[in-house]
């Protein structure tokens, strides 16, 4: 077990690797030091050969509140841009080969929900929603929310939660094929732990490597997200941003 003030990674069965995000009070949110751990914690579990599996899910009632706004309300569109805000992100669970399991405990708004969709196979709570409400605090999704929720659920539905800001609630995912599995709220990580369990346990390591990569390569995940990060940094540098974040932050008490 390895465990730091934002994150904590056990090994609940052999083969399993289980990271928490382990922010409770600030909803999971995600800073720039939450991030480098999870990150770490990552590829801790992918280059270690015992783990056939990854777990991702969050600490309290929250799979995460996404982005912590305290650390971009000061970036303009430069800051942003020179410190690769979000795609380290992308880039580090792009590299696991595992296969990788979100148990989404609760909401998962914006990045929170970004991190879901970067994972192979969702589970959720029947109490649990996905948002991305980011276009009401002036900023687009920036970890591949656009790309890739609109691969998995279609341009209009894309379009009602991106656009419109309406969330999905866990049977709207379920229906839409967006979730694989939903139990009650105290039974879903573990329904999630025996999902990943048989994974380790019943299939090829190799041949879930390789299945894995054939299944992300027919999806076109190399689609188009710098286009999409180009035009989230460039909204950094928008008095909506500024404006958006601060009364935000505002409402939160800072």
């Amino acid at each position: 077990m390895s465990y730091s003030s934002l994150v904590q990674a056990t090994s609940p069965s052999e083969g399993v690797r289980l990271i928490t995000l382990n922010r409770p009070e600030k909803r999971n949110a995600m800073s720039q030091v939450l991030l480098g751990q999870l990150l770490a914690e990552l590829k801790t579990a992918s280059d270690d050969p015992t783990v056939k599996a990854i777990v991702i899910t969050g600490s309290g009632k929250f799979f995460s509140a996404g982005a912590d706004l305290k650390d971009i309300a000061g970036l303009d569109a430069a800051g942003a841009r020179a410190c690769r805000y979000l795609e380290d992100l992308c880039d580090g669970m792009g590299a696991v080969r595992k296969p990788l399991l979100a148990a989404v405990n609760g909401p998962a708004l914006g990045g929170g929900f970004e991190v879901a969709l970067m994972c192979d196979l969702i589970f959720a709570s029947k109490s649990a929603y996905f948002s991305l409400p980011e276009t009401q605090k002036g900023l687009i999704p920036g970890a591949g929310g656009t790309q890739r929720l609109t691969a998995a659920v279609g341009k209009f539905r894309a379009m009602r939660t991106i656009v419109m800001g309406r969330p999905i609630t866990a049977e709207e995912a379920l229906s839409w094929g967006l979730v694989c599995d939903l139990a009650e709220d105290g039974d879903m990580l573990w329904r999630t732990i025996a999902a990943a369990k048989a994974l380790a346990e019943e299939h090829g390591p190799e041949a879930l490597l390789a299945a894995k990569e054939a299944v992300c390569r027919a999806d076109g995940l190399c689609r188009d997200e710098l286009f999409e990060r180009n035009l989230y940094y460039t909204s950094f540098g928008t008095e909506e941003k500024r404006k958006g974040v601060d009364e935000f932050l505002a409402k939160r008490g800072r």
